[in-house]
């Protein structure tokens, strides 16, 4: 098919599958996005297909491919159902997704990822064979390494006036536009490639980079019924040791700065605080100077700020999290970047304006690079709801511009290191060891969790460039069936950022700055900010190691780091509705909060057996509550019961309400 005849728009998904084995065969290596931008329509037809025709030899190259949960039974299974069904019953399921989790792929169908859904397959052997292990960065190669030859992709269609005869490819530029580029490039008669794009009216439009011509495509999937909502990944509460990391980390950020961030309840805590502390710099001062922020830890002094962002910072990042709309409407995503080196350097040196650059140059400034986004339904409502102002602040574009310092075709070495001033990377890790290497994606056994993403390329980016800084966050401590662990190890069967590229690292007690220092100094940095029930345990295996001084001793000051004292230190703002756990919204009701405390409260007390056995126990005997929790009963489809495990059930649920207070 020439690019004059393309592309070839068809309303039968069906027909979109035959096209493609017209020209490619039925030997297919597809490409699916990272996350959102799966086109579900053309690959459940296509994997539906392949099921059908065990001739067709189909291997689904992707990352991320996301599910609604699942709940079991039971009580979480009560709780959930309902939410599930609110929130993902309209959307259409990845079928084949679907099919790996319940080991039901055909033997003619292989998935590979490089990224997970967070412990989603950790148990699941098949997908741990078949994962790729690779930086976002050489995802690109490694997937045109197998010899991909299809690729589908969701776009938003082309009705932007702005954008005549163009598709974007909104929430995922990240590996598509290279990718594109590459398959094109190696095409021939007898190595035939096939694009794909299905249209959905409820993807934002997006233009500068994301925005490319509809023959792009060789075929093009659109009809209403592909109008289907976006996948939402809901809020998750942020907890007063998530809250205290969050703010710690906002004391790092430098006006007319560059941020990236990532997903999670960290992130969003970092987001509360740098919102916080631009729009009520009173009392984010308040909590800064109650923490003794500059004396415990001049790291914050010499590279971070307290006063509002008068210039604002530019977004950077591979995900364009939700909260970089909350700082777009806070004024604080405000210091624009230009595509010319020359003037991003006038620009960088306080000359805004200058008379010898073309206004148009002017024109074109973004605060925002973004490879891909995700998040929940109010945020994809806020970015259609941008206006084509704002949204022309916002260039979704390839994360090897972004996740990298070396030339890419939209823009130079000198450009990207011009743009990206006074750089704070900051990404999430499961542990760290005493040695500073970090743990985020993978258990020493060799599972994988998740993925290393981007995560890399941001840390060795923050080491390349002057005036920037990496900064993992960790919380200290973790529980699992019912037994608390220090997430600060001495060491670990694993890592994802070596020791060498240790640099920041920040728990809810505090900064440990890690760059340039000598091991002894390293090991006690990190020991200060642990959790104090671990403290003296990590130190004795430290002395023993010979890394620290066999005669140094705790400090008092450093042993105060417990969950209690972060509660006190949090409770006189919490009173002022300062710090609480869900700060932009969430997708559950109140009296679904008020469950979801209580069912938490009944899994921390049934973490072993004796605390499932003293639980029963109490449910028999203290699981009667009267008219109290009637709705939040009913909610639960209690409030009638005909079995046995369901009057059980409402007992229990009874008895965590008391317990949680509500």
């Amino acid at each position: 098919m020439m690019s004059q005849d393309r592309p070839n728009r068809l309303s039968s998904s069906d027909l979109c599958v035959d096209r493609v084995i017209q020209k490619v065969g039925k030997k297919i290596t597809i490409g699916l996005p990272l996350g959102l931008g799966k086109p579900v329509h053309f690959i459940n037809a296509l994997y539906q297909r392949a099921k059908q025709d065990p001739s067709i030899e189909l291997h689904i190259v992707t990352a991320l491919s996301l599910l609604a949960p699942k709940p079991s039974s039971g009580l979480e299974k009560r709780f959930m159902d309902p939410f599930v069904e609110r929130l993902y019953d309209d959307i259409p399921e990845l079928e084949y997704a679907r099919d790996v989790v319940n080991h039901r792929l055909p033997d003619n169908v292989k998935v590979s990822e490089f990224f997970f859904q967070a412990g989603s397959f950790l148990n699941h052997s098949e997908q741990q064979r078949r994962y790729i292990c690779t930086n976002y960065t050489h995802a690109l190669r490694d997937i045109l390494a197998l010899g991909v030859n299809v690729v589908g992709q969701l776009v938003a269609p082309d009705t932007d006036s702005n954008y005549p005869d163009h598709f974007s490819l909104s929430c995922n530029p990240d590996l598509s536009l290279d990718l594109f580029a590459a398959l094109r490039d190696a095409e021939t008669d007898t190595n035939p490639i096939a694009l794909v794009a299905e249209c959905n009216q409820n993807l934002p439009f997006f233009g500068h980079h994301a925005a490319v011509p509809t023959d792009t495509f060789d075929v093009v999937f659109e009809t209403e019924s592909s109008d289907y909502p976006l996948f939402s990944a809901p809020q998750t509460p942020i907890s007063n040791a998530d809250h205290l990391i969050g703010f710690y980390a906002s004391t790092l950020l430098k006006d007319a700065g560059t941020l990236q961030v990532g997903i999670g309840s960290l992130g969003a805590a970092l987001i509360y605080s740098t919102c916080l502390r631009h729009q009520d710099n009173g009392e984010w001062k308040a909590l800064y100077q109650q923490l003794n922020v500059a004396q415990r830890f001049p790291v914050a002094s010499e590279w971070g700020g307290t006063e509002p962002f008068t210039q604002g910072l530019y977004g950077c990042s591979e995900m364009m999290v939700d909260g970089f709309i909350y700082l777009l409407e806070a004024g604080i995503l405000s210091r624009k970047v230009y595509p010319d080196a020359d003037l991003q350097t006038k620009v960088n040196q306080g000359s805004p304006y200058p008379e010898d650059v073309n206004d148009s140059r002017l024109d074109q400034g973004v605060v925002m690079h973004g490879g891909f986004y995700l998040g929940p339904r109010n945020f994809y409502q806020k970015l259609e709801k941008l206006s084509a102002k704002q949204r022309d602040l916002i260039c979704m574009t390839s994360v090897n511009f972004i996740n990298d310092l070396t030339d890419h075709r939209f823009g130079d070495q000198r450009l990207k290191v011009a743009q990206r001033q006074h750089g704070r990377f900051i990404n999430s890790a499961m542990q760290c060891t005493l040695d500073g290497s970090a743990v985020s994606d993978g258990l020493e056994d060799g599972r994988v969790l998740s993925g290393v993403g981007g995560q890399y390329n941001f840390v060795a980016m923050a080491h390349e460039l002057k005036n920037a800084r990496s900064i993992l966050t960790v919380r200290s401590t973790r529980t699992s069936a019912g037994k608390t662990q220090s997430n600060i190890v001495f060491s670990y069967g694993h890592c994802t950022i070596p020791r060498h590229l240790r640099d920041i690292v920040i728990t809810e007690y505090g900064i440990a700055d890690l760059r340039g220092k000598n091991d002894e100094t390293v090991y006690l940095e990190l020991i200060r900010i642990a959790d104090s029930r671990f403290q003296s345990e990590l130190l004795k295996q430290a002395q023993k190691a010979g890394k620290v001084d066999p005669t140094f001793t705790l400090p008092a000051e450093w042993q105060h780091n417990t969950p209690d004292a972060i509660a006190e230190v949090l409770d006189e703002f919490q009173t002022k509705e300062l710090f609480p756990p869900f700060p932009f919204g969430c997708e559950f009701t109140d009296d679904e909060l008020k469950i979801g405390k209580a069912l938490k409260q009944l899994k921390a007390a049934t973490g072993t057996r004796w605390g499932k056995v003293k639980t029963l126990m109490l449910a028999l005997v203290q699981g009667t509550a009267g008219n109290k929790y009637e709705p939040l009963i009913k909610r639960m489809q209690l409030d009638t019961v005909d079995s046995f495990k369901a009057w059980l059930d409402r007992r229990l649920l009874v008895l965590g309400l008391k317990k949680a207070g509500v």
